[in-house]
């Protein structure tokens, strides 16, 4: 074994028991607090705190002590329903990524690291203490040599060796979860912790953020209404980002946009109108625009930062939205439910008429309210906790567009509490509903498939022959998976485990006790006997405490 992968393992071990001993300190397992083995881990003053907590809120408090990567982790599942419960999900959301701030001196060391040159080569200025520190990175404001200023993003030293660690962890913890819990297959939880390991490794990577917003600036280039940050992709790397420095006001800020002279009306609905265009006319869009992360410049210009999370959509995505919008806007629970079917990759299913019953019910609590009196984000959040009782999964990227939907609905309401949110969106879902019923777009679609049909029937008989030949040379082979035998397969395996052990044990002793004839070697089957009768009362013992006799 390599040297390299031994000290891999080391550091695995320790992380491994350092995420346990959190995981004894909240008491997440029932048998902490009520076990006698808990009681001796835990002093009574920590046992009389945790047991004033409910479970959800242990989780959240020890999600917090493990570190970055449990936090993402915990904030991604805070927006999916089909993997924990409502009332996890609330916790989740209360997540802060907050750490303790790097030392600043540190941190100027580690941009000139980064950098390969001291500061002053490249900035006349450089902010000496902090703007802002997350765990994953920090930020401080600077001024380039030509003058403009900037906002430099850091990460911390040694943070990536640290998220590989615990992501190598987390598939080991969900691969023996799902192992151990067959109830749990559904989620698929080893792909959700796969999926969240590609997306903070992506983060871990400024090049992608800076790419981000250079395809977001291009998408609303010439737009007068919005600012998109520059990008010095020149000083970019890996762990470091240089972008242009927003001055402004949060969007949030009523008082200081009024005495500024904007118009929080006009403000609301520009932002909507900007995430709308994001969402439907080019299908990529910021996926968390709440207040810390919108500014609001003079002339009621909005401008988004931090493009770390970003969400795509695909075309039948926005087929989805734009049938579910005007569904919702006609409070038509039939055309609601089709949509929510169209986006779980449903052709039919069975209990159409029991989903679109619950669609109604939710509908009805909502019958004698306007549509500006209406929560949409909510509505739709309700919608997929619908789906998801129902056993349907959506892609995630459908969980990230609710999430943003809520979060700017959220953020217009504030700056105008009239807006009628569905309502902007409907011109958006009527033109793309238009384009899906296009005659060009009808053609190309009918030209897709006799191509399909043209190729099937052009490789049918190649198909045929292939088959027709390995069954005349006897090739041909058949593959038979028999499910729900896995339990009686480990069952058998255990006791043919047992009994093994069992004739071991007694060729043992038996062996004992012939070398304890001899005066020279008695010594021997002595130790001999002792060991396997040791061996034998636990394997009893276990047995015994199973019931199995």
């Amino acid at each position: 074994m390599r040297i390299s992968r031994i000290g891999l393992a080391v550091h695995e071990l320790g992380r491994a028991r350092e995420i346990i001993g959190i995981v004894v300190k909240y008491g997440l397992s029932e048998w902490v607090t009520t076990s006698g083995l808990g009681k001796l881990l835990i002093s009574k003053k920590r046992l009389a705190r945790i047991e004033r907590l409910n479970q959800w809120e242990r989780i959240r408090l020890a999600i917090e002590e493990l570190g970055p990567t449990f936090i993402k982790f915990g904030q991604i599942l805070a927006d999916r329903p089909d993997i924990v419960p409502e009332e996890l999900r609330s916790e989740l959301k209360k997540l802060q990524d907050e750490a303790q701030p790097m030392p600043d001196d540190i941190a100027r060391l580690e941009i000139e690291r980064e950098l390969g040159r001291p500061l002053g080569e490249i900035f006349r200025e450089f902010g000496n203490t902090r703007i802002a520190s997350a765990s994953m990175a920090q930020a401080y404001r600077a001024v380039l040599l030509n003058g403009e200023e900037v906002c430099i993003k850091i990460q911390r030293p040694g943070i990536d060796k640290k998220i590989e660690l615990d992501l190598h962890l987390m598939n080991f913890f969900a691969a023996r979860v799902q192992r151990n819990y067959p109830d749990m297959e559904a989620i698929n939880l080893t792909g959700v912790v796969h999926e969240f390991g590609k997306s903070i490794k992506r983060e871990l990577d400024f090049h992608h953020e800076a790419a981000s917003v250079i395809r977001f600036g291009h998408c609303f280039e010439g737009d007068p209404d919005i600012k998109v940050p520059k990008i010095w992709s020149q000083y970019t790397t890996r762990r470091i980002l240089i972008e242009e420095f927003i001055k402004g006001i949060k969007v949030s800020d009523l008082e200081m946009l009024l005495q500024s002279g904007n118009d929080p009306g006009v403000i609301a609905r520009t932002a909507v109108r900007l995430v709308f265009d994001q969402i439907f006319t080019h299908g990529f869009f910021h996926a968390d625009p709440h207040p810390g992360n919108m500014f609001v410049l003079e002339g009621n210009v909005i401008a988004f930062i931090d493009f770390g999370m970003m969400g795509s959509l695909q075309p039948e995505h926005l087929r989805f939205l734009g049938q579910y919008v005007l569904g919702y806007l006609d409070r038509d629970p039939h055309a609601m439910t089709e949509a929510l079917l169209l986006v779980s990759g449903k052709r039919s299913f069975a209990k159409f008429k029991d989903l679109e019953f619950q669609i109604s019910e939710m509908m009805a609590h909502n019958k004698f309210l306007s549509f500006d009196e209406m929560d949409f984000g909510k509505v739709m959040n309700e919608s997929v906790d619908i789906l998801v009782r129902y056993g349907l999964r959506i892609p995630a990227g459908i969980y990230l567009l609710v999430k943003a939907l809520m979060a700017i609905e959220r953020v217009a309401v504030v700056l105008d509490p009239t807006i009628d949110f569905a309502h902007e969106m409907q011109p958006y879902a009527v033109k793309l509903m238009a384009q899906q019923f296009n005659p060009k777009t009808i053609a190309l679609e009918v030209f897709e498939a006799i191509r399909e049909y043209y190729k099937l029937v052009k490789e049918f008989p190649a198909d045929i022959n292939d088959i027709l030949y390995k069954i005349k040379e006897g090739k041909f082979k058949t593959q038979i998976e028999v499910k729900g035998l896995e339990p009686l397969a480990e069952h058998i395996d255990i006791s043919s485990s047992r009994v093994s052990v069992a004739i071991v044990l007694a060729a043992l002793i038996i062996g004992a006790s012939i070398i304890s004839q001899w005066e020279q070697s008695r010594w021997i089957g002595t130790i001999v006997f002792c060991i396997a009768g040791l061996f034998g009362f636990w394997l009893l013992l276990k047995l015994f405490r199973r019931n199995k006799f």
